[in-house]
């Protein structure tokens, strides 16, 4: 098996895979590529993605490939804040529908024909990236892997896949708390949808659905609260306590090269994540003191704890750093 090392990427990097999968044959048939995916890596091990499950993010480090030429790797020609509005752009559609009529028909250019609110992976990255200001192609709504590959706007990266260790499967395979919360998200938006009777592919455009219409406000907060979604970051902080008490974290059995390595990744990702959840969380209070809803409210609260853990994980990984 083979795995792209975090340490060869950078944000807003492009993988372009492919399997043995019947999709991925069929894509790939159907759009004249050696590759049938694309992928967008948003930094700190985290990429995000539109295959078969919806629009969801992944960990790089359980990303495998059965030989080094199932992916290559695609770096954008642009600035720092493009790469970053990308990204943004790429988070906001995590839990649209994904349409294998849509990723097949790419090459047909059927844009008059298709549903719009729906992504597959290439009009994913390509509109991620049109959103920031950089045109990969002809058509971001309507293209393929290929095009995304000769774009004149990318450059390919050299180095990519190496043979994972035993212990870099190990963890590949093991229990996926990412995958949970992608089943979260698809139920919660499955519901909303069947009680509204609309077409919602997204959680922002849930929000944008309780204000216009808050006479769900109730039936969708209880969604919401029985999906486990509010409390998902209980799992988070039992499972990985190191992260949350610089004590814990300086015990971990590792030299202090590879701790003070892992301190400073920490940090950084700790730190992106806060900037997200501040803004978030700034937006719910104003929601909440403009409408009122319970639906503002719980989400007020759920993001005023994830800022209260990232800073306990900033704290932690500086408490490392400063006694190493």
């Amino acid at each position: 098996m083979y795995i792209i090392p975090i340490s060869e990427l950078k944000k807003g990097d492009i993988l372009l895979t492919n399997e043995n999968s019947a999709t991925s044959k069929v894509v790939r048939k159907s759009t004249g590529s050696d590759f049938s995916h694309a992928i967008l890596y948003v930094g700190h091990s985290s990429y995000i993605h539109s295959d078969v499950n919806g629009v969801h993010s992944g960990n790089l480090q359980r990303l495998l490939f059965d030989t080094s030429e199932n992916v290559t790797v695609l770096r954008v020609k642009c600035d720092q804040e493009t790469i970053n509005q990308a990204c943004v752009f790429a988070r906001s559609k995590i839990g649209t529908t994904y349409s294998v009529k849509s990723a097949v028909n790419a090459k047909l250019k059927a844009s008059k024909r298709e549903n719009e609110n729906r992504q597959f992976c290439s009009r994913l990255v390509a509109q991620a990236y049109e959103y920031a200001g950089v045109k990969l192609v002809d058509t971001a709504s309507f293209c393929t892997p290929q095009e995304i590959l000769e774009s004149q706007s990318i450059q390919e990266v050299p180095g990519q896949a190496r043979k994972a260790t035993d212990e870099e499967i190990t963890f590949a395979k093991s229990e996926n708390p990412i995958e949970k919360q992608s089943n979260i998200t698809n139920d919660i938006l499955s519901k909303v949808r069947k009680l509204t009777k609309k077409d919602i592919q997204t959680l922002e455009q849930i929000t944008q659905y309780v204000i216009e219409n808050p006479v769900h406000d109730q039936q969708i907060s209880k969604i919401y609260r029985d999906s486990g979604y509010l409390i998902m970051w209980e799992y988070e902080t039992t499972k990985n306590a190191w992260r949350y008490d610089g004590r814990v974290f300086m015990n971990l059995p590792l030299p202090i090269d590879e701790l003070i390595e892992m301190a400073r990744f920490e940090k950084d990702s700790a730190q992106e994540r806060l900037a997200l959840y501040k803004q978030n969380l700034e937006q719910y209070f104003y929601l909440n003191e403009i409408h009122k809803l319970e639906y503002s409210s719980i989400h007020f609260d759920l993001y005023k704890k994830l800022v209260e853990n990232t800073l306990d994980n900033i704290n932690a990984a500086e408490y490392v750093l400063e006694n190493t």
